[in-house]
Parts: C-alpha cells; structure tokens; sequence
C-alpha cells in the first residue's frame, strides 16, 4: 500500500494495480509451520500526536489520482477492435499474476495437505466477499445459497465475519448466530467468552446477546463514538447537494461512497471531507472501493481483531491451529500481513483485477469463495471419515 504525506488529512491508499514489470513468483507457497500467535493488552489505544495543521500521511494533490487508484473502472465489451486486444491484454495479466497469488481452488489439495492434523479457524470480510459489490450499498445482500454455505461451514470450523460495517449491519446482512462478528474494521468485536481477556482489557465488558448466550464485547474505540457521531452529521450536511453520495454511519467509523457520484465531483467530496477532517486530528481517511472512511487514530486494524479472536477462541500459541482469512479490500491486508508476518495461516484476496497483496492465493469473486467454503466442508467430512 502507498503511504503519501503532506498537508490534508490523513489517507491511505490502496496498493497499485499489478503490472507486468512487477511479476514475481512467490517461493514461500510451500506448507510451513506457524508459531502460536501470542495477543497482547499493549496493543490497545495507542493514539500518535500530530502538529496542527501538519498531516503526516498523503499530499493533498494526490486527492484525485488516490480516489481513482481505488476505483478500477471496467470496460464494457464492445466488437471494437482494440478493446478485444486490451481484454486479452487483461486475460494474460491476470494470468500471469495467478502465478504469484494461485487461485484456492485450484491450490486447494495444497491447503488441506497443510491443514491435516490442525484446527482450521476461518475469518471473512462482507462486501465483495460474501456479497457482491452494489450500487446501493443498503442492498448488499448475500444469496441464500452463500447464507447456507457460510452456515454448513460454520459447524465445522470457528467462524467470524470482520467488516467494514457496523456489527449490528453485518449482523442484519447475514442473520446466522452460529457466527462470531466485528464490525467498524475489527473496533467492535463481540466473541465467546474467556476470562483472561475480559479481566486483561478496560474496553472489554461481559454481557447476554440476544440467544441468551454469555459474550465478550470489545470496544477498543468506544471513547470516539461521540465524536465519529459528530462527523457523521457534519459529511451528511457536507454532502448533501452531491448527488449520488451517499454518508453511512458504521459507529466506529464514517463511510463516504461516491460509487454513484459523477468522477467531475469527486474532487468536491475528498474536499468537503479533507475540510471536515482538519478540525478532528485524532481521525484518519483511508480508502476503500469507491468509498472514503473516517476512522479512529487508534493502533487497531483488521489483523489485531483476528489477534483477538483467535486469543477468544483459545486457538493462539498452537502449532496446530491453521487461519485463513478470505476479503477483498484494501483493509483485509492489515490481517493478511498479521497471517504471512508470523507465518500463522493463509490470506486469501478476492479480486478479479490484479494487484499487490500480503496474500498468499486467490479468488476471483463471491462465487469462487462459495466454492471454497463448500470444498472446506467436503474435506472436513471425508477427513473424518
């Protein structure tokens, strides 16, 4: 991912698409042997001081080019001839970049022969994941052939959706309670009760869902939320004369999606937001596909919420415990990096585009992960057997 400074507020952007010059080919794709992966309380809140009016992460010029970077734009087929040459120019592309980052399905006896003898836990992202990405980010529903999946393969392995959204959302969106859930990018995680981590951590309190079931919900940003609340109205009433823009409020932090907005206006809202952003030195902008999200300057991210799920679920410091985590977006690299850093499990990146990524394989769009998740179960019941 690129990290650019300058005088705005903060962003991250995402990682440039792959091009030829770039290709490698990964000679670490052999089974290896994770260490346990060890969770510490001193990972919690750690808030950077920044100078006024100094912002440390991109240069303002670069607004534009950072908006596009996330928002590949896709051609439509037409009989022209140079587009049948640029669409095998993809083909070959993409192809080639398979080398790097294989796809799952076709690696997968690779996988399982690696994951004999160990506990498999599994994390997945929401959108562009489990579902598709839309226009109406409201109707981002997942097919009730993917809701079955996710539920079959919840039976034989630990299984937690880490989002973008809110919890309560991602919850909506999914309604199966034999999962575990984070949402706000990991900031607000609830998960099965274990009494080292609720004594261990301020921000993590003991409480009764809705099942009647004792549960552990960990709130690392909770005291943002009034200030994430303040935001919110502010880029709604920023916001509001751009047509197609969309502000969703995700409690931890504040989704601006321009996937609807004229590419002529886009300058008006990374402006309107870099605006906004200059009063509240302890949020950050990243980017994701064709949204822009204001989170909380806290030292957590997607990769310590999978830290903390796999402390939760008793499955850390085991040699015999296998991770894999499957997303999309840019945010899913913070847990890929967490994966492929200790040697723990595998990142698995959906894209149909290529691009540079902490994973380690593959898949090309919800429908593969469905048939990844379906060979999953497949494995677990003939392994058994």
């Amino acid at each position: 991912m690129d990290l650019k400074s300058n005088h705005s507020s903060p962003v991250l952007t995402d990682p440039p698409p792959v091009n030829k010059s770039r290709f490698g080919i990964r000679s670490n794709l052999l089974p290896y042997s994770p260490p346990g992966a060890a969770f510490s309380s001193t990972l919690l809140l750690t808030i950077p001081r920044k100078k006024n009016g100094v912002l440390d992460d991109v240069r303002s010029s670069s607004w534009l080019d950072a908006m596009k970077s996330s928002s590949p734009t896709h051609k439509k087929i037409t009989k022209d001839f140079n587009t049948v040459l640029a669409s095998t120019d993809t083909d070959v592309t993409y192809r080639t970049w398979l080398l790097k980052y294989p796809s799952a399905l076709k690696s997968f006896e690779q996988i399982t022969n690696y994951a004999k003898g160990k506990r498999i836990a599994l994390f997945l992202d929401y959108d562009g994941t489990l579902s598709p990405i839309v226009d109406n980010p409201d109707r981002a529903f997942m097919s009730d052939c993917m809701r079955a999946t996710v539920r079959n393969v919840a039976k034989f392995f630990p299984t937690a959706i880490i989002s973008g959204r809110s919890r309560d959302k991602v919850y909506n969106f999914v309604g199966l309670t034999e999962l575990y859930y984070a949402g706000s990018h990991g900031m607000d995680i609830m998960g099965p009760v274990r009494h080292s981590i609720s004594n261990d951590h301020p921000n993590c309190i003991r409480l009764t869902d809705k099942q009647g079931k004792e549960v552990n919900l960990f709130q690392p940003a909770s005291e943002f939320l009034p200030m994430i609340d303040e935001v919110f109205r502010s880029l709604v009433r920023c916001t509001k004369e751009i047509k197609g823009a969309e502000v969703e409020n995700n409690k931890f932090c504040v989704s601006v999606h321009y996937r609807n907005v004229d590419e002529k206006y886009w300058k008006t809202i990374a402006q309107c937001v870099d605006d906004i952003l200059k009063d509240y030195p302890r949020l950050r902008l990243t980017h994701g596909r064709k949204v822009l999200e204001v989170r909380p300057v806290i030292d957590w991210d997607k990769g310590k919420a999978v830290e903390f799920l796999l402390e939760s679920l008793g499955l850390n410091n085991s040699d015999d415990v296998l991770p894999i985590y499957v997303g999309d977006d840019r945010t899913d690299e913070d847990a890929f990096k967490f994966l492929r850093d200790g040697k723990r499990g595998y990142g698995i990146l959906v894209s149909s585009v290529p691009k540079e990524s902490n994973a380690f394989y593959s898949l090309r769009d919800p429908l593969e992960v469905m048939e990844f998740l379906k060979l999953l179960v497949m494995w677990k019941k003939s392994s058994a057997l």
